[in-house]
């Protein structure tokens, strides 16, 4: 029982640091992670190929990406360059759709997502 505890403490701790660690002390991966998070949560409208998708769709179609890259993504970078700014058959930018209406590139999105990230730590 007092192992149980011990476990569920150190895991709420943990989940919780990593809401306010630096992105310097996040690994590559946890950013990606954040990233995918974040466009599942964001309840924006995600563009691909001219084709709207809510969240939940466009981080499913990137955790496929992701997933069929092998270990060809390493940092944030290259998930944000080669997975989830552009589609790897038409080459066209993926787009997100703001309250408002507006479409921005998902890559600038992105960005500002892991410029917010560090902004809050």
């Amino acid at each position: 029982m007092i192992r149980a505890l011990v476990f569920l403490s150190l895991l709420l701790l943990g989940s919780t640091s990593l809401a306010h660690a630096s992105t310097n002390n996040l690994s590559e991966q946890e950013k990606i992670s954040y990233l995918l998070n974040v466009i599942g949560t964001s309840g924006l409208t995600f563009v691909r190929n001219g084709v709207e998708y809510p969240g939940q769709e466009a981080k499913a179609h990137l955790e496929m990406k992701l997933e069929r890259s092998g270990n060809n993504i390493r940092t944030v970078d290259d998930f944000i360059n080669n997975i989830a700014s552009h589609s790897s058959i038409t080459g066209k930018p993926y787009y997100v759709e703001l309250p408002d209406g507006t479409r921005i590139e998902s890559e600038k999105w992105l960005r500002n997502k892991l410029t917010d990230l560090k902004a809050h730590q």
